[in-house]
């Protein structure tokens, strides 16, 4: 992604890196960032980017009281309109939730489209949802989140009818009353609670112990799932390059499977309409049995992501009910003195490189000191009309012995500590 940076002089801007300008008429959206700081809107432009536009401006304000009119003072306006009249801009973005008089305040006054945070936010799940339940989640946020913005304005709102913020399953013609979208929120609603059904009755059945690997987006979760499956999945260097999830069986050094499940990542200030349409999908980490904590190692705002996950963990109630493991990825991106750090500020943590496999082994191997903990070692004597537990000691566990003897069969295993109770009755009598 190529980028220009401004440097702010006196509320004035002036680019720096001029040998590599952008051709602005190759672009079809050219976008001007709004943001309390640098920090927010470098994350902004990546949400930008991701969602196909470019950045060519990124404008800062004072933080002081709100504008209920624009959000952000006059003068403010003034420059950001000037500079999208300079530079032919056609997008302007702010990284706060505008409200719906804001909003249209703002396109009135500036006289191109001008999105939030939020919106960039839906259209990015729009555009990476694939399965039949992210599709309802993402299409009912959508929903949700125009239904206010319809108000007062119906068809003049034709400028917002492309680009970012308008695609995916959630895209409506802004015609369309009121009444209509209510009816197909209901309707989105009750498709999730039928889906939620499924997925409950789904948990039920579940006897093998979920892991889920949770993060910040773009910290190398699905990378990392590819590396303990052995599977490919969809990798991008994108934010929400991946949003189904996914789950995979994969067998530990102790003979014990276990489920890894990839989550949606989290972001600092997601969509509330987001959080709710996918309340269902996250709840599915509160029965998770372990949380890998999946970490940007190498980002220079690893510990404000840290605390947004720990957040939005709280939230959902798990913070203190599940085990969770920090697993610092991306540390072939660091120094070794970096490296030595974290895991002296850190040392309950995993540090590993998912891209280049180092210290796979390590994570691995925590896992399996965990479930291994969670084991007894069995010894039974199996009649065999009750051989049909054969196959799930062999699923479930490690067998250490198994012999065919004329009235029974003697097996030595370590298995859970569930399958264990159940098949005590067995036990071998010395």
């Amino acid at each position: 992604m190529s980028k220009r940076e401004v440097i702010f002089i006196n509320n004035n801007f002036e680019f720096s890196n001029q040998d590599n300008m952008y051709n602005l008429n190759q672009l079809k959206e050219k976008a001007v960032l709004v943001g309390l700081n640098k920090s927010d809107l470098n994350e902004l432009e990546q949400l930008v980017y991701t969602a196909g536009a470019e950045t060519i401006l990124k404008m800062t304000y004072h933080d002081r009281k709100i504008d209920p009119a624009f959000y952000i003072g006059t003068g403010k306006v003034n420059e950001i309109k000037n500079a999208v009249s300079t530079l032919s801009a056609n997008l302007v973005v702010f990284d706060s939730e505008l409200t719906p008089v804001q909003q249209r305040n703002l396109e009135e006054k500036i006289e191109v489209k001008v999105i939030d945070r939020a919106q960039i936010i839906l259209d990015i799940f729009a555009r990476h949802a694939h399965s039949r339940e992210s599709k309802i989640q993402v299409e009912l946020a959508q929903l949700e989140y125009r239904l206010p913005r319809l108000r007062g304005k119906g068809i003049e709102m034709s400028r917002l009818a492309g680009g970012i913020g308008t695609r995916g399953p959630g895209e409506t013609k802004l015609e369309v009353d009121r009444r209509r979208i209510q009816k197909r929120i209901y309707q989105l609603k009750e498709n999730l609670k039928e889906i939620k059904g499924t997925r409950n009755l789904q948990r039920s059945n579940r006897t093998d112990p979920l892991i889920s690997l949770i993060g910040y987006t773009n910290t190398g979760k699905s990378t990392l799932m590819n590396l303990l499956t052995n599977t490919d999945n969809f990798v991008a260097d994108q934010l929400f390059a991946t949003l189904d999830s996914t789950m995979r069986k994969i067998t530990l050094p102790v003979g014990r499977q276990i489920i890894l499940s990839d989550t949606v990542g989290f972001i600092d200030k997601l969509p509330h309409q987001l959080v709710a349409s996918f309340r269902a999908t996250l709840e599915e980490i509160k029965e998770a049995d372990i949380l890998l904590h999946v970490i940007d190692a190498s980002h220079e705002d690893m510990e404000r992501h840290i605390k947004v996950v720990q957040d939005e963990l709280r939230n959902l109630q798990v913070i203190d009910n599940t085990e969770i493991i920090k697993v610092f990825n991306k540390i072939d991106l660091i120094s070794e003195n970096r490296l030595k750090n974290l895991e002296l500020i850190y040392p309950d943590s995993v540090f590993v490189s998912a891209r280049t496999s180092q210290r796979k082994d390590n994570l691995i191997n925590l896992l399996n000191r965990i479930i291994k903990n969670e084991m007894v070692e069995l010894e039974i004597d199996l009649p065999y009309s009750a051989a049909g537990w054969v196959e799930k000691i062999h699923n479930s566990g490690q067998v250490k012995k198994e012999e065919y003897e004329q009235d029974n069969i003697h097996i030595k295993a370590i298995i859970p500590s569930p399958l264990a109770a159940r098949l005590k009755k067995y036990s071998r009598r010395n």
